[in-house]
């Protein structure tokens, strides 16, 4: 083999390295990305299954029973949150019974092989025209933010609802 044979060897040795290794490093970054978006689709899962069981639940510990006529029955927005009673430990929701006891929720949901997720939602009367803003009075009214967010994840998922009461007789 000559001195040219040679040059032109290495240069396609050079050349298939160069192509191995930026295929490689693309398989890699795809793999990365595959693993953030299925852990994003399973935090907006948790966030939405959170919104639906908060939805389901009464407007106010005032309707869980009863219908009410004016805003003025409905709980103090200091005391929205779980009622005596209504608690969070071990972490779970199932003793809640109205829209408002998901108020200062933290809770942590494994999804196995996957994640290991925090909860967190924040419940508040609000103005229909301004929704955004936190009330502190009462209304017909009510929104709630979920945040979730991973331990491997690199976004946190934020989610609202408002939910409103109506009566019809």
């Amino acid at each position: 083999m000559n001195t040219g044979q040679m040059l032109l060897t290495t240069a396609a040795m050079v050349l298939l390295g160069t192509t191995v290794l930026s295929v490689n490093r693309s398989f890699n970054q795809q793999g990365v990305i595959l693993e953030q978006t299925e852990i994003g689709v399973y935090a907006i899962s948790v966030a939405t299954s959170v919104i639906e069981e908060a939805s389901g639940m009464a407007f106010d510990q005032a309707t869980v029973d009863n219908s009410v006529t004016g805003p003025s029955s409905l709980t103090s927005p200091n005391r929205l949150g779980p009622d005596l009673g209504e608690t969070t430990t071990p972490p779970s929701t199932t003793n809640f019974n109205d829209f408002d006891d998901f108020n200062s929720l933290r809770l942590g949901v494994k999804v196995a092989g996957v994640d290991s997720f925090t909860v967190k939602s924040s419940v508040y009367y609000i103005d229909p025209s301004a929704p955004d803003i936190p009330l502190n009075s009462r209304t017909f009214f009510k929104r709630i933010d979920v945040s979730v967010f991973g331990t491997a994840s690199a976004d946190t998922i934020r989610m609202s609802y408002i939910f409103s009461y109506f009566m019809f007789r």
